[in-house]
């Protein structure tokens, strides 16, 4: 007797509980570099314990070292990811065409990124503080350089093309140029408002320190700044 032709459901059954301990894994990954950016950006490498980060990761210290391996490794993880953010939002942002107008967005973008993430700045200033020991063992391609040197690119050539920047500007000191004036409002807010007795990112003090780095920058890479003097908005 012949018998009848049966579907095999196997494979799904097979599959959903290995999808389903991914997404845990996966959650509980997330969980646990949530914790851990949060008590490195607070108390530095050094500062921060793997039992803490447990704690507040919701997962026992075991989980964690099974995950990351050790602390070194676990820091370097939440380094990455703050730069892969970084790059990302850069890589989202919409520019105009016209390059004046782009070179101001990269600037307010920059600038705004880092009043809203000032842990990234945190990150990498511990990071500095080590010599560049950890980030440098991390593969270049994770930091996503090659993604901002795009953007920068795109406006320098514009701005060359249209012969409106400097033909021998480069994309790295360009960016350094945004990146260094935006890092040090943020960054020194607290000892520069002590010592001078100003209220850096009191909205008004802050447009005028947005217009003074588009000028800045504008006097960078234009060949003639006076026929595009910023304004403070």
């Amino acid at each position: 007797m012949e018998r009848p032709e049966q579907t095999s459901t196997a494979p799904a059954e097979d599959n959903r509980p290995q999808n389903q301990h991914q997404l845990r894994s996966e959650a509980t990954r997330a969980r646990i570099l949530d914790a851990a950016h949060r008590q490195f950006v607070a108390n530095g490498l050094e500062g921060t314990r793997m039992e803490v980060i447990a704690t507040e990761a919701g997962v026992n210290k075991s989980l964690v070292y099974r995950h990351f391996g050790n602390r070194e490794q676990l820091y370097r993880e939440v380094l990455m990811l703050a730069y892969t953010r970084v790059r990302d939002a850069e890589a989202a942002l919409e520019l105009p065409d016209d390059p004046v107008a782009a070179l101001d967005r990269m600037v307010s973008f920059t600038l705004d990124y880092y009043l809203e993430n000032p842990d990234f700045l945190i990150l990498v200033g511990i990071e500095n503080l080590k010599h560049g020991e950890h980030l440098r063992q991390i593969r270049h391609e994770g930091l996503h350089v090659s993604s901002l040197l795009d953007i920068i690119r795109r406006i320098t050539c514009a701005g060359i093309e249209q012969k409106l920047f400097r033909e021998t500007l480069d994309p790295v000191d360009f960016y350094m140029v945004i990146s260094s004036q935006c890092w040090f409002t943020v960054a020194t807010q607290h000892t520069f408002g002590i010592t001078f007795g100003v209220d850096v990112l009191d909205p008004d003090n802050l447009a005028k320190r947005r217009a003074l780095i588009c000028d800045n920058v504008r006097r960078f890479a234009l060949r003639d700044p006076a026929a595009h003097p910023a304004t403070a908005r």
